[in-house]
């Protein structure tokens, strides 16, 4: 008899939280053989929010604890079995396409054709027709917000809602994953106050559903982060998904990714096929590629004051005046393409200017050394066109230094012993300037649970 993740009919309570105060929660007890013990637990799934969201919350659907936990099932070979109704069409497009086509699409991290069981719902939810999209304060983000507030938007389709949700964590600690919450929500909630926009959080406990460290969880994210939607089915009828990539990248296959390994490079695909009854989602930006979204947030005002594109200050190092630590190889890629565009003196807020002026020779290098080619081709193609000269040093910076360091540590990191050097001795700070936060779990400072 094969497993199953078994769904109770979701619920809605008030609580207390140290994150909102008075808070509520859409929950459901869920029932399964947890991965990370592989013993079976009745545990409660929830999703939190402050306590004038009530209203909102859609206890009548399964649909945001079936998407929530669909990567995880996929990955451990369980079938889903659900009380409530899920949405009709939801449960056509799940099990007729997103799930046997995933299934058989990625030889790199392979998920599972599992089953779903439990009854459908046709009916329309009463909604307020709100339109809603994820916000980081990243370069996507903000050219999602830019795009869907301007005057070229029918008034059905523009923007009225920021979503910020826990559920990228890659943490297993609940306090650090409280601790980034909280300091992520914040920054959110200042982007919508300059966007005159509305800022919903959203905390929940997804990950402990998974197994750590969270591959299932990050690489297939998109049904994961649709979920939040289907827990707000009362509040929002439109959501779009930031894309990571171009249409012109689009893969089924995770293996052929040009970075990292997520299933953003098949975004188009999935939102179609999680479009309902009452939710319809769009994948935004696949339009277009990255440094054409920095050019249309170039002039953006909000932008100027909140994007942050850091993981290194986002997640660990807060003593920086800047958002951005304007060292790692994100925050670079960045400054560089938007001096290459003459605008990165619109981001002295958020970026530290001076110091890359003052060092620009070698962070160019940096930036050309330590990124894809495709960025780098991008990033020189915009600077010939506003007439910006490349540093010839750059290049020796690039090739001579930083490309071999990065070589050599793609040939090194799987070795425990030579990570445990690399963070022991603090190299990560010695050669890039900044500290990263798999550095304090090398100096013992922090354990996984």
């Amino acid at each position: 008899m094969r497993k199953k993740i078994i769904i109770s009919k979701p619920y809605v309570k008030e609580c207390k939280s140290e994150i909102f105060g008075d808070a509520v929660r859409l929950c459901a007890n869920i029932t399964m053989i947890n991965p990370n013990t592989n013993k079976k637990e009745d545990k409660e799934c929830y999703f939190e929010f402050e306590r004038n969201c009530k209203k909102y919350l859609c206890p009548e659907r399964s649909d945001a604890f079936v998407t929530g936990l669909l990567s995880s099932a996929m990955e451990l070979d369980m079938d889903i079995e659900f009380e409530a109704p899920i949405s009709e069409r939801l449960y056509y497009q799940l099990t007729n396409y997103y799930i046997p086509i995933v299934s058989k699409s990625n030889s790199y991290y392979p998920l599972y054709n599992i089953q779903l069981f439990g009854p459908c719902d046709d009916n329309q939810i009463k909604n307020e027709k709100a339109v809603a999209t994820g916000c980081s304060g990243g370069v996507d983000s903000f050219y999602t917000i830019a795009k869907h507030i301007s005057e070229e938007i029918p008034d059905t389709h523009k923007l009225t809602h920021l979503i910020c949700s826990s559920s990228s964590t890659s943490d297993s600690v609940k306090e650090r994953i409280i601790k980034t919450f909280i300091s992520t929500f914040y920054g959110v909630k200042e982007i919508a106050k300059d966007c005159n926009l509305k800022a919903i959080g959203c905390f929940n406990n997804l990950n402990e559903f998974y197994v750590f460290p969270y591959k299932a969880f990050n690489m297939f994210y998109t049904t994961t982060f649709s979920s939040v939607c289907f827990a707000l089915q009362k509040l929002i009828s439109i959501y779009y998904v930031n894309a990571g990539d171009p249409i012109s990248k689009f893969a089924l296959d995770l293996s052929t990714l040009p970075h990292g390994y997520d299933s953003s490079i098949f975004d188009v695909f999935t939102v179609s096929y999680i479009n309902t009854e009452n939710l319809s989602f769009y994948s935004t930006g696949v339009e277009c590629i990255r440094i054409e979204r920095e050019k249309f947030i170039s002039d953006f005002k909000p932008a100027h004051k909140n994007l942050t594109v850091c993981a290194v200050n986002s997640f660990y190092d807060k003593t920086n005046k800047y958002k951005n630590c304007s060292l790692c190889a994100k925050d670079l890629r960045t400054m560089v393409d938007f001096y290459a565009m003459k605008k990165l003196d619109n981001f002295k807020e958020v970026f530290d200017v001076d110091n890359f002026k003052n060092h620009k020779v070698k962070l160019i290098g940096k930036m050309m050394g330590l990124n894809k080619k495709a960025y780098v081709h991008e990033m020189k193609k915009e600077a010939k066109i506003n007439n910006v000269k490349i540093p010839l040093g750059s290049y020796f910076y690039a090739y001579l230094w930083y490309k071999p360091i990065k070589h050599l540590r793609l040939m090194l990191k799987n070795s425990k012993i030579i990570r445990k050097i690399y963070y022991k001795f603090n190299l990560d700070y010695k050669l890039n300037g900044y500290r990263s936060s798999t550095y304090d779990f090398y100096q013992g400072k922090y354990k996984n649970k």
